[in-house]
């Protein structure tokens, strides 16, 4: 098994450098033929995420969604965490918020133990419905005690 970076998954998708892309598509194309196991983290979908956005790419959130969703389902790719990453990814396109904020709503709805996400930004987790208090909600303002 093979972890990957995410310059060889962005490579892969964005075909955008002459020697590097068709490197990766060869390491994927081993990979569907059952040679070889690839590794994916929650961080690397972060940072492809981000990447993927950026201006240099300037990819749809949508279409990030799809294609990395398509990635992490190929049966040669282990994903670590796979269900909350592929909620993430959903909320992520489908509300337009940051992915890593997807990632820690999808992670509270998948865990039992975790209450919510500690956090000021109120507008992205009402977007998708998740489960968050302020800092201000759980601080006693009577210190007293």
């Amino acid at each position: 098994m093979y972890l990957l970076d995410t310059n060889i998954i962005v490579r892969f998708l964005t075909n955008d450098d002459e020697k590097q892309s068709p490197a990766a598509y060869s390491l994927f194309e081993k990979a569907v033929n059952g040679k070889i196991t690839l590794l994916l983290e929650p961080l690397v979908i972060a940072e492809c995420c981000r990447v993927l956005e950026s201006k240099r790419y300037s990819y749809a959130k949508k279409d990030i969604a799809d294609k990395l969703s398509q990635l992490i389902s190929a049966p040669s790719v282990k994903m670590n965490n796979e269900a909350i990453v592929q909620k993430a990814l959903s909320d992520f396109s489908e509300f337009g918020v940051d992915f890593v904020d997807a990632y820690m709503a999808a992670y509270v709805y998948f865990s039992s133990g975790i209450n919510a996400v500690i956090t000021w930004n109120e507008k992205d987790f009402k977007k998708i419905n998740a489960e968050f208090l302020t800092p201000d909600m759980i601080i006693t303002v009577d210190d007293e005690a």
